[in-house]
């Protein structure tokens, strides 16, 4: 234990005299500075590069001493840089060389270790000479570069080259491009193939070269050189799909082919031809190939007609060095039904020349792609139809190929069914971005009428619409009012105007879009006249009236055919065992039938006046005759009134309103010397009877004033039966036209009215005619002519409407 604190000092006694030897060393000898390399230009001279050492340094030299069998020369190099270049006068690198670099500090100087070494070690040979890329037949993707170079400036030898002692690197670089790639090659000769290149691809080569491993620096590159792959066959088919234009009538389709030119990358060449394929399950290939029989490189599209049934089509494209893969599509038939297509597509602005189209995903595995089609909807000029194909798992597509702002473009979204084809088209339209119309309307005047102007144009261009039409807004002023405007719908192509007061109009329309209005169109000028309002008056209102009048006559026609349906089965009662009836009876015997009274029972009375000639035959109007007169009566007076020492006065009847009279007459017979003016006044509607004078009666014959003197009681029966069976159709009314020569003073005359009601008027103008006269002789004339040859006058009065008490007796 005692000896262990004598070994720890003396360990450390030790350590403390390294360090201090140490640091008494650093200082005394500081590093020197590092020799990093140096490049030897053959027969040029040599550059060395240095780091420099621990001691403040005043300036560096840089000694480089050629050593060969016949003698040595140092050649040296004075800087305060740390690089310095020495010139060796054309001393080859193939010798060795020794190199030191010393770092002056004031009165002290520090050298590097010496290094001794071939001067082509660290030698930077020459740039190579290019002197040919060529194309590799047979090997579409290589290129033969071939190089040379200065056997007095290129300090390597053949045997050296062809040993693999230099180290190659060659640039490639696609025309017109800006990326490049290097690769490393092994150059055995002056020759190197280059591959992995593409097919029919321009590039431009550049080459360098080192001697042996990385000491060596690379040479500078050498001047470019452009060089073509060859052509290959393409290596991917076409991108293809089809537009079904027309359908005709017999299942046959006017069917557009569409495809892309390849890449190319893809097309590997240039394009010489395609070639267009179809057939159906039943025809292997088509004779008639329409437009798709002989396609030039650049053609895009052709046309031909296929038939109803299912159809494929294939396309290739041929370069130089072959065919492409086959593409292919399959049409359904006219009758298949197409599966469905995908929902919820939207298309987003993204800015003028752009828009996003999103979609959602059909699950069916069966899909095997998308299309997107998408063109500018124009009426005056057709569009290019764009599309793209897309795989399964793309559900959205940014397009830009043709798109403008303020053009309508139809954008649709396909899924394709593998074999089964593509489905159903599901269409949208949008706009980059919308503006107002950039052409106005044209208003045409269509017709005037009154008050009212019917209006028509035709709709704005799509292609100058700009937007989406959302109305019109048409406008109509005269000098004295301000503008009115109407807002009419987008889809209508009329509108008429109407309740316009009379004067000038101007009018115009502009088409409206979200954005706002557009260019304001021609204008119309219509003119309004008064009597153009006014033609309504004339025209409408006498048709509606004619309308109205046609309508009563129809109204009457119907009255009276109804009228005539329920009276025409009116019983007549000459057709009864009645009328066979005469009593014998005169008028002195005739006792005054009395009727008990009844309730509201009314009178028709007859007075005959003799002598009476001063009486008052208006005074009494209290007995009023009643219609509906159905007894059949007769009065007969055959007697003399004088002799009866008589006069007649008032008698009554009573009322006979609950009958309704089918015949009624009146016989009287007197001598027909001087006829009497009848004072009885009848009236159809209101028949008052009122008091008759009968002073005389005298019929005219002929003008003749005479009467016959004797008349047979066979001539009154004759004469009663004629009355039953011979009942003239007249009215009352045709009582006045009655003349004298129709009434025999030896026959018995029958005036009759049937079945037809008669008025008053008419009663008075039979009562009233020249063929009575109010007498003037005295009273006692009157009886003696009237007890004269008494002939007798019938009245028939069968349709009169008076009523009468059926029990009065028929003879007076």
């Amino acid at each position: 234990m005692e000896r262990s604190p004598a070994v720890m000092w003396t360990w450390l006694l030790g350590a403390g005299l390294v360090l201090v030897f140490c640091i008494t060393t650093s200082t005394a000898f500081p590093r020197p500075p590092q020799l990093i390399g140096c490049v030897f230009i053959h027969r040029a001279n040599v550059t060395c590069r240095w780091e420099p050492g621990d001691t403040p340094t005043t300036k560096y030299t840089l000694q480089v001493q050629k050593i060969s069998r016949s003698a040595k020369k140092t050649f040296t190099c004075t800087t305060h840089e740390t690089t310095c270049t020495i010139e060796l006068n054309g001393s080859t690198s193939r010798i060795e060389f020794c190199i030191t670099v010393t770092a002056h500090s004031g009165s002290e100087s520090f050298s590097s270790h010496p290094r001794c070494q071939p001067g082509r070690t660290e030698v930077m040979l020459p740039p190579a000479i290019l002197n040919n890329v060529t194309e590799v037949r047979g090997s579409p993707q290589c290129l033969n570069v071939t190089w040379s170079r200065v056997s007095s400036d290129f300090p390597v030898s053949n045997n050296e080259i062809e040993q693999g002692n230099l180290n190659s690197q060659i640039e490639i670089t696609v025309t017109k491009q800006l990326d490049f790639q290097i690769r490393n090659v092994t150059m055995e000769g002056y020759s190197v193939l280059v591959c992995q290149l593409r097919p029919d691809t321009e590039y431009i080569i550049r080459l360098r070269h080192r001697y042996r491993g990385p000491a060596s620096p690379w040479s500078m590159w050498s001047k470019a050189l452009q060089g073509r792959t060859a052509e290959d066959a393409p290596s991917a088919a076409p991108e293809f799909w089809r537009q079904v234009k027309q359908n005709h009538r017999n299942g046959w389709r006017l069917v557009s082919l569409l495809w892309k030119p390849l890449p190319h990358f893809l097309a590997n060449g240039k394009i010489i031809f395609y070639n267009v394929t179809c057939q159906t399950e039943s025809t292997p290939i088509l004779s008639d190939h329409g437009s798709c029989k002989y396609l030039h490189h650049l053609s895009t599209s052709c046309s031909l007609l296929l038939p109803a049934g299912r159809s494929f089509c294939t396309l290739t494209a041929s370069t130089s060095a072959g065919a492409s893969p086959k593409s292919k599509i399959s049409l359904h038939g006219s009758s298949e039904t197409e599966p469905p297509s995908p929902s919820h597509i939207t298309a987003t602005p993204l800015n003028d020349s752009s828009l996003e189209v999103r979609w959602v995903a059909l699950t069916d595995a069966s899909v095997s792609s998308y299309v997107v089609e998408w063109f500018a909807v124009r009426e005056k000029n057709s569009s290019t139809l764009h599309w793209e194909k897309l795989n399964r798992s793309r559900t959205s597509l940014v397009i830009t190929e043709g798109l403008k702002p303020m053009e309508r473009y139809a954008v649709s979204v396909r899924a394709v069914y593998g074999e089964r084809g593509a489905g159903k088209n599901t269409t949208l339209y949008t706009y980059t971005r919308q503006g107002t119309p950039s052409a106005g309307i044209d208003v045409k005047v269509q017709q005037i009428s009154g008050g009212m102007v019917e209006l028509t144009w035709s709709p704005v261009p799509v292609e100058l619409l700009r937007g989406f039409l959302r109305n019109y807004t048409l406008y109509y002023r005269t000098r004295d009012q301000p503008a009115r405007s109407v807002f009419v719908p987008g889809h209508a192509r009329s509108y008429t105007l109407q309740n316009l007061s009379p004067g000038n109009y101007a009018i115009f329309m502009q088409a409206n879009t979200e954005t706002g209005a557009g260019e304001t169109g021609t204008m119309a000028n219509v003119h309004i006249r008064s009597e153009e309002i006014s033609v309504v008056m004339y025209v409408v209102v006498p048709l509606v009236l004619t309308i109205l009048a046609l309508i009563l006559m129809a109204c009457l026609a119907q009255h009276g055919i109804v009228k005539e349906k329920l009276c025409k089965d009116i019983p007549d009662p000459s057709n009864s065992s009645l009328s066979h009836w005469a009593p014998k009876t005169t008028l002195e015997s005739m006792n005054p039938l009395v009727l008990p009274e009844k309730p509201a029972v009314k009178y028709s009375e007859v007075i005959v006046l003799g002598e009476l000639e001063n009486s008052s035959l208006d005074q009494d109007h209290s007995y009023q005759g009643v219609c509906n007169l159905r007894t059949y009566s007769s009065l007969r007076s055959p007697l003399d009134i004088s002799r009866s020492g008589k006069t007649l006065t008032r008698r009554s009847a009573t009322d006979l309103s609950p009958c309704c009279s089918d015949y009624s007459s009146v016989m009287l017979s007197r001598p027909l010397q001087n006829t009497p003016r009848p004072l009885l006044h009848l009236s159809c509607d209101q028949y008052n009877w009122q008091t008759a004078n009968v002073n005389d009666v005298k019929l005219q014959l002929g003008g003749a004033s005479e009467p016959s003197q004797s008349q047979p009681k066979d001539e009154h029966k004759t004469s009663h039966h004629f009355l039953q069976h011979h009942q003239i159709p007249a009215s009352f009314s045709d009582l006045s036209s009655i003349s004298s020569s129709a009434v025999l003073p030896s026959h018995t005359t029958e005036i009759s009215s049937l079945k037809h009601p008669f008025s008053q008027s008419s009663f008075n103008s039979l009562l009233q005619s020249n063929n009575f006269r109010q007498p003037t002789d005295s009273s006692d004339n009157f009886t003696t002519s009237f007890s004269q040859f008494l002939p007798s006058i019938f009245v028939d009065f069968s349709y009169c409407p008076v009523e009468c008490d059926p029990y009065i007796s028929s003879t007076i």
